[in-house]
């Protein structure tokens, strides 16, 4: 009697229990607000556990830092005891006593480009050369045309390019040789022809510059030669400009030798240091890197008819850059069939 008590209550406190927490209210549900997250945070910020240790910073940069330090020192200490030395030659700047080193180019041709191609890059003469062949239009002449370092610079593409035939010439057949597998490797190929001016003419020569050239192929003389780094590689700069004029159509007032040369500076130590190397580096490259320039272009246009346009001189003066045109006088009397040589006869007389 006493245990069927016992179970009576603990069943109905069980049921108590089970009632009042059905009908006891809830507690409001506690909810966070998510945080903006900065987009900075989700991007080029690493987690903690995955940020890995930062590498220690190279070892060879002071090293390598010190040595082009040490390169520039040894090199200006150079120039300075090149430039303090007098010169012991005092005639190696005249053109008689500079023996002719044209024939070098037939041993240098192959390696001629990987010679000179890191100095013009960093001297910037690849843009000197560039400015000077967009200035050429016409029929159009390329004297001592070497390795052909200005192919792809003249004005060539598309039906409205200012060139109509582009001829190279030079003395040496090796030079030439490159200059046409130049062409074959930027214009070989069917789209790099699709992209020239339709009709354009090329012609690649070997022939020394100081005689007869050819004519242009329209039958006449040239609109446009252009000559870069050549008169320092002739021995006789003078008449290879003169005939240069001789092969411009004179009668064209728009008719224009163009020049890229290099020579003196107009600072005496430097031309110190030009003539104490000037013998061994016509030897091995051969060109005379210490001729007036200047003067030559000067007296030669005064003999043939010419006047300059414009002279620009970079790199402290030893980079010459001309544009010569007919004088006036020379186009009226070209024009009025009169040879080259009456023409400066009469001019002289005037």
């Amino acid at each position: 009697m006493r245990r069927a008590l016992l179970h009576r209550r603990h069943v109905a406190s069980s049921l108590r229990r089970v009632y009042t927490a059905r009908t006891a209210p809830r507690p409001p549900r506690q909810t966070r607000r998510p945080q903006p997250v900065e987009p900075a945070s989700l991007v080029g910020k690493p987690s903690s556990a995955n940020k890995s240790p930062a590498a220690p910073p190279s070892s060879f940069a002071p090293w390598i830092f010190g040595a082009l330090a040490a390169g520039l020192g040894f090199y200006s200490l150079q120039l300075y005891l090149a430039a303090s030395q007098p010169c012991h030659n005092t005639r190696i700047a005249d053109l008689a006593a500079q023996k002719d080193v044209a024939e070098r180019y037939d041993y240098t041709a192959a390696s001629f480009d990987s010679e000179v191609g890191l100095s013009e890059l960093l001297m910037g003469v690849n843009g000197l050369r560039k400015k000077l062949a967009q200035k050429c239009h016409g029929e159009v002449l390329e004297v001592s045309c070497g390795t052909g370092r200005n192919l792809g610079y003249y004005d060539i593409g598309g039906g409205d390019a200012k060139v109509e035939s582009l001829g190279f010439i030079d003395l040496s057949p090796q030079m030439v040789e490159v200059c046409q597998k130049k062409w074959a490797t930027l214009f070989g190929n069917k789209m790099a022809q699709q992209k020239l001016k339709p009709g354009l003419k090329l012609r690649f020569m070997t022939g020394s510059a100081l005689g007869d050239m050819p004519l242009a192929p329209n039958g006449k003389k040239y609109d446009t030669i252009v000559q870069t780094m050549g008169l320092c590689s002739t021995a006789e700069p003078a008449e290879l400009l003169a005939n240069m004029a001789r092969h411009l159509d004179t009668s064209n007032p728009d008719a224009r030798i163009l020049l890229l040369e290099h020579g003196r500076s107009y600072l005496p130590w430097l031309n110190r240091v030009l003539d104490n190397s000037a013998e061994k580096h016509a030897e091995l490259h051969g060109c005379w890197f210490n001729r007036e320039i200047g003067e030559l272009v000067e007296k030669a246009a005064l003999q043939s008819g010419l006047e300059v346009v414009s002279e620009r001189r970079h790199h402290l003066g030893t980079t010459w850059v001309f544009e010569l045109k007919p004088t006036d006088g020379a186009v009226k009397k070209a024009q009025a069939g009169l040879p080259l040589a009456a023409t400066q006869q009469t001019e002289k007389g005037q």
